[in-house]
């Protein structure tokens, strides 16, 4: 399946409203409802949409800490990153873990409601993942933009030109 315009303008829309009708989608796609909603259920099909979910407002939820927590492993072994992973997908107040490279080897992000919150998950959680030698909190003083994609992820792909030939 090759991405058109047409299904640009029908993900550029859901990235901002994820519960979008199919009438809304072929708005603004310039389409009629049913043909945007075939659209975007093949794009599903096909996996360019890999889901929906809300978007919470997190301090409403009384969560209005935001922590990252930058790890660094005693090695890179595998047994050791398999085991770090799965102690941290088993950990609940994780929201999102990567696999960094340079000095530190993963950037965790979670929610606390407070300095308190945060040392108790910090004791009870952070304090055993299985082969951490050094973690170093950094807490957010205001998220400034966070979103799911971004908006020039859309954009056409630039063609490279033809290479000429030497004669």
């Amino acid at each position: 399946m090759t991405i058109d315009s047409f299904d640009r303008a029908i993900l550029g829309h859901l990235m901002n409203h994820g519960n979008a009708t199919h009438a809304e989608l072929g708005e603004a796609a310039h389409l009629s409802g049913p043909a945007a909603g075939r659209r975007q259920r093949l794009m599903e099909a096909q996996g360019y949409i890999a889901g929906y979910a809300p978007r919470l407002d997190f301090e409403k939820f009384g969560f209005g800490a935001l922590v990252m927590v930058l790890i660094q492993l005693e090695k890179q072994a595998t047994d050791t990153l398999e085991a770090f992973e799965a102690a941290v997908c088993a950990s609940p107040s994780v929201l999102s873990c990567h696999l960094l490279s340079g000095s530190e080897d993963y950037l965790l992000s979670l929610r606390a409601r407070d300095l308190n919150d945060f040392e108790r998950i910090h004791r009870d959680e952070l304090s055993k993942l299985p082969g951490v030698t050094r973690m170093q909190s950094l807490f957010s003083l205001r998220e400034v933009l966070a979103r799911t994609a971004s908006p020039a992820m859309l954009d056409e792909p630039v063609k490279k030109p033809a290479a000429r030939s030497r004669s």
